[in-house]
Formats: structure tokens, sequence, C-alpha cells
């Protein structure tokens, strides 16, 4: 193994760490990947597997270069000392090599797929987190029985550590993105998100849309009597009504504090008025707390999309009746 190669490896995965850095996504990062190692290692095939923790079940990234059968094959399979390399190297969180498939235990119950895959030996390196944690395997397949160099290892490790990098990025961002647009308690879509998606609904075809604003009933007065952990409580369960009752016809979030607001479009404007009793019917059935009575007085307000004046002052017409509908109770 020359110098030369691994100076030009190292070179590589820095360029990549720099395109990760401004923002490369992750499927270009896998064929990049996969291109770099197996013309690298050359005649090999390069694998990449996450890890599902709750599962603890190995998952297809990307391994375009071997057989979909054997992809399929190995799909979910359990990780466990004596499965196979990747599956050891998850479960041992160490790199595991293994120079002749043929005759290693660990892949005896695999031979009818690896012989028809024409694969003899798998090199395989955990991908670990920050905190040591399995996100997954980077593997390094060939055709024929073969054991890794000092340089070969250092390489399958570097990759390894850049999928750490990257998925660690890719996750942090996934996060941000969440939290930027859904409500931490409720997890239902926060007011900004709302609006914006909201607005970009208003290209449909349909004729009608329709705003559905909701107010919780002498909240205040839940808060100071049970205590916020019990507001919070019946938040989060007139959200989930509210992600229920609009999960296939419409889009619903916390618009603020006690506040609830939902839009839905239709062709039809009595449909959309069914929607408005079969949203309140579910609201007067939560019962998150048996020792609270929780009242949710809900507006509503139906406009033809082609007078609609604005987002803002279907809100409001939506707003006016609602506290309309909670005087009269």
């Amino acid at each position: 193994m020359s110098y030369n190669r691994l100076l030009h490896a190292h070179r590589e995965v820095n360029k990549l760490l720099t395109k990760l850095a401004l923002g490369m996504g992750k499927a270009e990062l896998n064929r990049r990947v996969v291109d770099l190692s197996e013309h690298w290692f050359g005649e090999r095939r390069a694998s990449i597997l996450r890890l599902d923790e709750p599962t603890q079940q190995l998952h297809l990234e990307y391994a375009p270069s071997l057989p979909d059968f054997y992809n399929q094959a190995i799909e979910g399979v359990e990780i466990g000392e004596r499965v196979g390399s990747c599956g050891a190297a998850a479960f041992l969180k160490r790199t595991v090599v293994v120079e002749d498939i043929n005759h290693h235990p660990n892949w005896a119950p695999f031979l009818s797929i690896t012989e028809k895959a024409n694969l003899r030996a798998c090199w395989s390196v955990p991908i670990l987190a920050n905190d040591k944690t399995v996100m997954g395997t980077f593997a390094i397949y060939s055709s024929q029985p073969s054991k890794p160099s000092e340089e070969e290892l250092e390489v399958l490790e570097m990759l390894a550590s850049l999928y750490a990098v990257a998925w660690e990025k890719y996750q942090l961002e996934q996060q941000l993105h969440y939290h930027a647009s859904y409500d931490c308690l409720t997890g239902c879509l926060n007011r900004r998100a709302l609006l914006q998606r909201a607005s970009d609904c208003l290209n449909t075809n349909l004729t009608y849309v329709a705003c559905f604003f909701a107010d919780i009933d002498k909240f205040k007065q839940i808060n100071d009597k049970n205590g916020h952990e019990a507001g919070d409580v019946v938040l989060t369960a007139v959200g989930h009504a509210f992600k229920h009752c609009f999960s296939e016809s419409g889009i619903s979030g916390r618009y603020g504090g006690d506040e609830f607001v939902a839009f839905a479009f239709s062709d039809d404007e009595e449909a959309l008025r069914t929607l408005h009793t079969e949203l309140r019917e579910s609201l007067a059935e939560i019962t998150p707390l048996h020792t609270i009575e929780v009242n949710v007085s809900v507006g509503l307000s139906i406009v033809n999309i082609e007078r609609l004046d604005s987002i803002e002052c279907l809100i409001k017409q939506a707003d006016k009746q609602m506290y309309q509908i909670k005087h009269h109770h």
C-alpha cells in the first residue's frame, strides 16, 4: 500500500467534509463515499447500513453494488455477537474482519446468499456517534478471501467516522427543522408554519377554504386550580384531537396559548360544516384528567377562495364566531 494512495484517501475525505459543511445532502454523500471507497479499494463492494436503535435491527442505507436479492435478504437483520460482520460490528462496537466468509461461524446462516452473490470476505466498521452509541455500519465486501492491511483499515475507519459526523449533522438539522415548525408541547404545527402551509394550499383547485378557531374555555382557571402540568395535559389532548380530525382533510396547529387553528379545503361547503361538527364532538369527548371538565369553543368561517382577502381575515372571522359561541355557553 503506497503512502500516496493513503494520502489521496485522506484528501478525498477532507473534500467530502468540506462539502458536508456547505450543505451536501444524504443522497450525494452516499454516492460519493461509495464511489470513493470502491475506486480506492478496487474490485470490492461497499455497504452502508443504518441501525434502528429501538429494534436493534440493521436497515439498508446504500449498497448499490451488492445484488438486490442480497440487500433484501439482510434487510432488518438483528445485530448480535455472531451475526455476520456488520451485525457483530454493531453489537460489539468494534471493527469485525471476516477474511473468509465460507469458513467463519458468523456467516454460516447466510452462506446460501453469500455464495449466490459471490461474496467471500467482509470487513465491517461500526459508525459511532460522539456518545459512542452505534448508528450503523460501513463495510467492504470482496469476491476473494482477503485480509485488510493497516492502511485499508485506517481508510475504513476514516469513512465510518465521516458517516458519524454526517449523520449527527443530519439529525441535528432535522431537530432544528422540527423545532422551527412544531410546537414542542403538543407536537402540532406552530403558528408560523401553520400560516405558511395554509398560504401554500391556497393554490388548490377546490372552491372553499374553511378556518376553524378553537379556544379552551376558562383555561386560566384550569391552570390556577390544578397547576400548569394539568394545563399542559389539556393542551396536548386538544392538540391531539385537532391532529386527528385534520390528518387527512386539512392542516392544523397551535396558534398560541390555548388557541388552536385549522384549515380545510373542499368543493362542498356542507362537508366543511360537517367537519366542524365532527371536531366539536371530538373535543367534547376528551377527558385528559377525570377531575377536570374541559370545554372548547370552536368558531368557523368559510369563504370562496376566489373571494378570500387574506388568511388573516379568514382567521379573524373564525375568531369572532368563536367568541360569540363562548359567550353563549
